[in-house]
C-alpha cells in the first residue's frame, strides 16, 4: 500500500514540474509575484523554466532585462542561469541554490560601464571611460541576513580619462574574501601609473562601508581638478572617500 502511495505522489509531482515548465508565466505571475520579492518583475514570457522579462527590479533598483533558464534541483528549490542586461551592463549569474530563503550564487561573470558608477563619486569635472569587470565566485545571500560570503574579485580596466587630457588610467581591482560567515572584505588596489588607489570595503548583514584614497601620482595635476568632488581633501594630498549604507 505504502508503495502504491509514494508512486502516486512522485507521479504528482513529475506532473507539477512539466506543468509549470510548459505553462506560460504570464497566466500565474501575479499570484506567484509574492515569492519573489524583493524581486519585482514585469512583462515576463516564457515559462518559470525558460523565460524572460522586459524589466527586472531589486525593490526600487532597475536591473534592466532579464532572461533565465531554471531548472528543479531539490522540492524547494533552484539551479540555472539568470541574466540581466541593459544599456550600460550585462551580468550572468550561475545559480547553484535558489529558494525563498537563500540564494547561493556559483559565479557572476559581465560587466558594468563607468557611466554608472560616475554619478556615486560626484565627479563634476573631466570625461572618463571604462568598464567594472566582473569575476565573483560563491556569493551567499540570505533572506533575512543578507550576505553570507563572497570571493572573486571586480576590476575597473579599459580605464582612461578623456577630457581634459587624455590618460591611460591603468587599473583598479577590488578582491573580496570571506573574513567568517557574514563578514566580506573588499581590498582595493590600483595598478596605475598616474595615480594611486587603495582602500577596503566591509560588507556585513544588511550594510557596508566603503574607505578609499585616491593620490594623484607627480606630473598629473589634471586629477587634481578632476577629482576634486570625489569625497574629501586628505592630508598630504589627493582624496579620501568614505560611504556607508544599507541594502
Amino acid at each position: 500500500m505504502f508503495g502504491k502511495f509514494f508512486k502516486l505522489v512522485f507521479i504528482l509531482i513529475i506532473l507539477s514540474v512539466i506543468a509549470v515548465a510548459v505553462t506560460p508565466l504570464n497566466l500565474y505571475y501575479d499570484k506567484a509575484s509574492k515569492h519573489l520579492k524583493p524581486l519585482v518583475m514585469t512583462g515576463v514570457g516564457g515559462t518559470a523554466v525558460k523565460g524572460s522579462a522586459e524589466k527586472l527590479k531589486y525593490q526600487q533598483l532597475p536591473l534592466g532585462e532579464a532572461e533565465w533558464l531554471l531548472y528543479p534541483n531539490w522540492f524547494n528549490s533552484l539551479g540555472g542561469k539568470l541574466r540581466v542586461r541593459g544599456a550600460h551592463h550585462d551580468l550572468t549569474a550561475a545559480l547553484d541554490h535558489a529558494s525563498e530563503a537563500r540564494v547561493v550564487i556559483q559565479s557572476l561573470r559581465g560587466y558594468i560601464d563607468w557611466s554608472i558608477l560616475k554619478p556615486f563619486l560626484h565627479m563634476r569635472y573631466g570625461q572618463m571611460e571604462g568598464y567594472l569587470n566582473f569575476d565573483m565566485s560563491r556569493l551567499r545571500f540570505e533572506k533575512n541576513g543578507g550576505l553570507k560570503g563572497a570571493s572573486g574579485s571586480i576590476t575597473l580596466q579599459d580605464f582612461k580619462m578623456i577630457k581634459p587630457s587624455l590618460k591611460d588610467m591603468g587599473t583598479v581591482t577590488l578582491v573580496f574574501e570571506t573574513q567568517q560567515e557574514g563578514m566580506v572584505t573588499g581590498v582595493i588596489s590600483s595598478d596605475s601609473a598616474v595615480m594611486t588607489v587603495s582602500g577596503t570595503l566591509f560588507l556585513q548583514p544588511n550594510r557596508w562601508k566603503l574607505s578609499v584614497d585616491i593620490i594623484p601620482k607627480g606630473g598629473h595635476f589634471e586629477l587634481d581638478s578632476v577629482l576634486s568632488g570625489v569625497g574629501q581633501a586628505r592630508r598630504g594630498g589627493g582624496r579620501r572617500l568614505n560611504l556607508a549604507g544599507f541594502y
